[in-house]
């Protein structure tokens, strides 16, 4: 399995999806919104959405001290008025599935609030109604969640965990108001030149977001509508100038962050390991003087004065 924080190097013609600024800058653009609706529809069997209107992806707190919440994509299907958040995250994040609960709420508690303002000027009926209209948060992970067991995956694939409201005992589905979905990219069977393994949809575009960013062109069995607008949305000689420098700017802050963590988990490595050699010291010590050894004697075998 590949590892998950490695620090990502431009090397083809496409540029890298894998991290969320990089995500925004590049995917999160009017003229993408067909490329946007293929890939909901990808990862939710089934669903088939009518067009997408993109909302204010900054969402304010429920108090003045709650700051507010960015996400990378909020939307919702015009005919439906179901919603959906879609986020990519590249490190680890061992509490992300609670960060995506409370991500949840947002869109949830802007329905409740359109509700009570419509019962309390007399709009709605003379009860508050309480329905809701699904929400789905959909992430991209370049990491493994930890699940009991493999049955946590889809069967069909190893690469998608699926969440719901549901009974403990019977799995009966509560509400179909909130669902998650999970793409552990991390779970991907096929290195990056491999892309001749890949036979579903699902796989090519998994290995496409993973590894575009070092390819020289579109494989060419990569052939349907999704992979089309993907690799020609990601095509970095067809930015404009003004993209590729916020591309290119983000790029640069992720590699800054990358660095600083890497240097912060290296040195917190040494200083363990020099605490470790002087605990490891003073314990010899105490044991030599238990055994009567001279504290002179102690001294000169370990540095420790006792």
């Amino acid at each position: 399995m590949a590892h998950s924080n490695q620090t990502l190097k431009q090397a083809g013609k496409y540029a890298c999806v894998l991290y969320d600024g990089a995500f925004k800058v590049i995917l999160i653009r009017p003229e993408n919104e067909e490329l946007i609706r293929k890939i909901i529809e990808l990862l939710i069997p089934g669903k088939r959405l009518s067009r997408l209107t993109f909302i204010d992806k900054e969402q304010k707190g429920l108090v003045v001290s709650e700051k507010n919440t960015n996400f990378d994509i909020l939307c919702k299907d015009e005919e439906t008025g179901e919603e959906f958040i879609v986020e990519m995250q590249f490190g680890k994040q061992n509490t992300y599935k609670e960060r995506m609960l409370s991500y949840a709420t947002y869109p949830i508690r802007t329905q409740l609030a359109e509700k009570m303002m419509r019962y309390q000027t007399g709009e709605s009926l003379d009860k508050m109604d309480y329905s809701l209209r699904p929400v789905y948060v959909l992430s991209f992970l370049n990491f493994a969640l930890e699940h009991e067991n493999e049955k946590a995956l889809d069967a069909d694939n190893g690469l998608i965990s699926r969440y719901a409201v549901r009974n403990d005992n019977n799995g009966e589905l509560m509400t179909d108001a909130l669902h998650f979905v999970y793409v552990e990219m991390d779970r991907f069977p096929y290195k990056e030149n491999e892309e001749d393994k890949c036979n579903t949809l699902l796989e090519k575009f998994v290995f496409s977001m993973k590894y575009m960013h070092t390819l020289k062109a579109r494989p060419e069995s990569f052939i349907e509508d999704l992979l089309r607008l993907l690799y020609n949305a990601t095509e970095l000689g067809s930015m404009t100038i003004e993209q590729r420098e916020r591309y290119e700017e983000t790029m640069r802050n992720e590699l800054d962050i990358s660095l600083e963590k890497r240097y912060v988990k290296e040195e917190a490595f040494k200083e363990g390991l020099a605490e470790g050699e002087a605990k490891g010291r003073e314990a010899i010590a105490r044991k030599l003087r238990e055994m009567g050894m001279a504290p002179e004697d102690i001294l000169k075998a370990t540095g420790v004065e006792l």
